[in-house]
């Protein structure tokens, strides 16, 4: 059935749509990142510098486990959406199964492989002796939740696909809600340290879960799950779901590389306190960056409904506006980077050490960051679009193709300055090719709507 936020995607004025889209979700990703802030404010008040580096050498980790959710997920709201606008919800329903069922099995899995080589994982994402205990208390409960957490991000993907960001929204603020409310219990009243930390975040998980799971199978949802559709798999499907989401899955296996890259330059230019700041810097940073990525969510199933739709006219509009946007917001928080770098990180800790470090690593990246918004929502229009393989590239530039081998030479001629200046480079690099490919696109999708 076509529910009004579907039909909205084709036909409500764009600007508005784009800012009730938009806003839900950047809301959303915004909780999401700030839980993990959250996180790193009662790790470091409650157990220290030395705790605040146990959470975030496993990060990497928590990145894959994302990167793959994101494949089924980003994926499947691509997919999703396009049907939805071409009116064949029989494909959308089957879309829906395939990925629910195939998305289990693939967390299942990996949820094995992380318990079994956890130490080995973390050694080589740049665990210390200082901190290789703490770490693996941390982890191997994080760890532990990997199917809940797999299975809230896919969803969360897929209710946007379908233009209910308000759903994702709250699903995200329930997660947030309750890993704020259970840190301070389970790391000071319960003295349970690193553990706390850890068993907060997920059962605030498996909260948001329950609360989507909910949704789709009372029959909310303008897909309907449908028993057959769940039982089985159709490789057709799956091929499309993965080949677009792909694109997704390798910009957050790139960020996966980089935050491994740079932990291992940190570790070995400032042991434990480098990666600590390491980890505080990029941890504020997301307070910026998944708020975007969430406008990319906003802007992902009215791109896809359009397109599908053949309403070329609202898509470049839609593009047109993103990038505005997210430019204006990107801009606007890194002078506040750039202004409160040392008040920002001493929220945290007043351990002198990192805070001379994250200070310096804080003004370096804020740098950069006002080319991100624009670089990330031409990637998700080509998302949108069902552009397998430009999606793939442009999500693979940045993270992947640019920033690891920056960060590696830089870091080899400047030390740790050097390592904080490849954010910017990689930043500016990514921006002016990816602008270079959305304006020969745009071109070619103005040509289709004059011809139409």
């Amino acid at each position: 059935m076509k529910t009004n936020n579907t039909a909205a995607l084709g036909t409500a004025p764009v600007g508005p749509l784009l800012l009730k889209l938009s806003v839900p979700a950047m809301a959303g990703m915004f909780m999401m990142s700030l839980y993990n802030v959250v996180d790193a404010f009662f790790v470091g008040r409650g157990v220290g510098a030395l705790g605040i580096a146990s959470v975030f050498v496993s990060f990497p980790a928590t990145l894959v486990i994302m990167a793959v959710s994101q494949t089924f997920g980003v994926g499947g709201a691509s997919v999703i959406a396009r049907a939805l606008g071409a009116e064949r919800h029989d494909e959308a329903s089957a879309a829906l199964g395939t990925i629910m069922t195939s998305g289990l099995f693939c967390a299942l899995a990996m949820t094995a492989a992380l318990m079994i080589f956890t130490r080995p994982l973390l050694t080589m994402l740049g665990a210390t002796h200082e901190i290789i205990e703490s770490s693996l208390v941390y982890a191997g409960i994080i760890f532990l939740g990997t199917p809940a957490f797999f299975m809230m991000m896919v969803f969360n993907n897929l209710v946007r696909g379908e233009g209910n960001t308000r759903l994702s929204m709250l699903s995200m603020a329930i997660s947030s809600g309750v890993n704020i409310a259970l840190d301070p219990l389970f790391i000071f009243v319960f003295k349970w340290g690193l553990a706390g930390a850890a068993w907060a975040t997920v059962i605030a998980q498996v909260c948001a879960l329950a609360w989507l799971l909910h949704y789709y199978f009372s029959g909310k949802s303008a897909v309907a799950v449908k028993p057959q559709c769940l039982r089985r798999i159709s490789p057709p499907l799956l091929a499309r779901v993965l080949s677009v989401g792909a694109s997704a899955f390798v910009r957050q296996v790139g960020i996966a590389v980089s935050w491994t890259v740079l932990n291992r330059i940190f570790a070995d230019t400032g042991g434990a306190i480098g990666v600590a700041a390491s980890g505080l810097v990029q941890r504020l940073l997301s307070l910026i960056i998944m708020p975007v990525l969430g406008m990319g969510h906003g802007l992902l199933p009215l791109v896809g409904y359009n397109y599908g739709a053949k309403n070329y006219r609202r898509v470049l509009r839609g593009m047109s506006l993103a990038n505005i946007a997210s430019t204006t917001v990107c801009f606007a928080c890194a002078v506040l980077l750039l202004i409160f770098p040392r008040e920002m990180l001493g929220i945290f800790s007043d351990d002198r050490a990192l805070l001379a470090s994250g200070v310096t690593g804080m003004v370096c990246v804020a740098a950069g960051i006002s080319f991100a918004g624009t670089q990330t929502m031409i990637s998700t229009y080509y998302q949108g679009i069902g552009s397998a393989r430009l999606a793939f590239f442009l999500s693979m530039l940045r993270p992947l193709l640019l920033h690891p081998p920056l960060a590696l030479t830089l870091s080899a001629f400047f030390g740790m300055n050097g390592a904080w200046a490849s954010f910017t480079a990689a930043d500016i690099l990514a921006f002016a090719i990816s602008w270079a490919i959305y304006t020969r696109g745009k071109r070619e999708l103005a040509q289709r709507e004059l011809a139409a």
